[in-house]
């Protein structure tokens, strides 16, 4: 058996026999390697590649965690919004918006285990030519990559809070430079990165100029309307005078006035809700002669096309002859209301149309509706 030598750090020479040098795939601890098929050929090939670098880590992390937390950010304020109505007023301020963010960032990192377990890999990861594997090469499931990615949450970005993170990535930045795994990557798993090109380092920086100014200028836009409606909130609430009884009616800053023309001449007075999610219309039309119900029918008649109407029904309102209705579209998403009151030769009517989900705006509706009809039968606010 032949030997050769080589120093032990100035102190002297150890032999080693050539014998001790075997291929990775019949090491004992690299024995799974070896008898996993292709598995195990692209876990060799794997074990090839040089450790990542940080900055290439770090590049790759923050993509994919920017696409993915605006990813769940879209999903959960969806979901929320139809469990928590009031969510939507709620994540209007400045401070609940970050702290949504925060509390987004761990169904990220789910989201981020899941496309590695379902792709292969993830977009950022893919792109700079990382890939994120156990220390034998092989490939990390689901479950592994989510414990890692806990790791990656508490000790690589402190849970996202704002200095900690700064910390946090200072620390495991200094023991990556040393030579050493992070913290949350221990013994268990390693990131490697084989070498790519110019053309993908350009692609994958055009990319991510992309991603940062879409989400930045997202960010921007919502910070400017957050400012404005919050200013508008704290407004004082506006008069609005009904011109054919000259009677007023105190509206809250949550509306916004405009003055409509219908095509057959019809004028409208539409009050927007400041988040677009219910719209109040009040106007007043000769009967041409026609009695309420018969004014109801050809009401409902030209909505039909576009709504579900439910049948209507007469009741008496504020000591006036009333009829009102209910419709729906698009699988209850938007509802309509609607309540017609006929004086003399004219008919009243309030529409209301709501999305979902409607219990966000039925307060403010109510209080509206019941002042607008306060200027053409005054009484006690009741919604149409």
């Amino acid at each position: 058996m032949k030997e050769s030598w080589c120093k032990d750090g100035g102190a002297g020479k150890v032999p080693v026999t050539q014998a001790a040098w075997t291929p990775v795939g019949v090491q004992e601890e690299f024995a799974s390697v070896g008898a996993g098929g292709q598995d195990a050929v692209s876990a060799r090939a794997v074990l090839d590649y040089p450790m990542a670098t940080p900055w290439k880590r770090w590049c790759a992390r923050l993509f994919d965690l920017w696409w993915e937390n605006a990813v769940i950010g879209i999903v959960a304020v969806y979901v929320l919004s139809w469990i928590w109505p009031a969510f939507l007023i709620w994540i209007e301020s400045t401070f609940a918006s970050k702290l949504f963010d925060i509390a987004c960032l761990p169904l990220a990192l789910v989201l981020d285990a899941a496309v590695h377990a379902l792709a292969g890999n993830t977009p950022g990861k893919a792109i700079l030519g990382l890939r994120v594997g156990l220390v034998d090469g092989r490939r990390l499931s689901f479950v592994q990559h989510l414990r890692r990615n806990l790791g990656v949450w508490v000790s690589g970005l402190g849970f996202a809070i704002p200095l900690v993170c700064l910390f946090t990535m200072g620390r495991q930045h200094g023991r990556l430079n040393e030579g050493q795994p992070a913290s949350y990557d221990g013994e268990r798993y390693r990131v490697r990165a084989k070498s790519i090109g110019w053309g993908r380092r350009a692609a994958f920086g055009a990319v991510f100029i992309l991603l940062f100014a879409a989400l930045t200028g997202a960010e921007i836009a919502d910070r400017v309307e957050s400012r404005k409606t919050a200013a508008r909130l704290k407004g004082p609430s506006f008069s609005w005078t009904n011109p054919a009884t000259g009677r007023s009616a105190s509206v809250s800053p949550h509306w916004e006035h405009t003055e409509q023309t219908s095509e057959d001449g019809l004028v409208l007075h539409q009050f927007t809700q400041h988040s677009d999610h219910a719209v109040v219309i009040i106007a007043p039309e000769d009967s041409g002669g026609m009695s309420l119900p018969q004014y109801a029918g050809e009401f409902t008649r030209s909505r039909s096309a576009d709504w579900r109407m439910r049948e209507g029904f007469l009741e008496d309102f504020r000591g006036q002859a009333s009829w009102t209705a209910i419709g729906e579209q698009d699988d209850g998403k938007l509802r309509l209301q609607v309540r017609l009151v006929q004086k003399g030769g004219t008919v009243w009517r309030v529409v209301v149309v709501q999305s979902a989900p409607m219990e966000h705006t039925d307060e403010l509706v109510n209080e509206l509706t019941g002042k607008l009809w306060d200027t053409v039968v005054p009484g006690q606010d009741q919604a149409p």
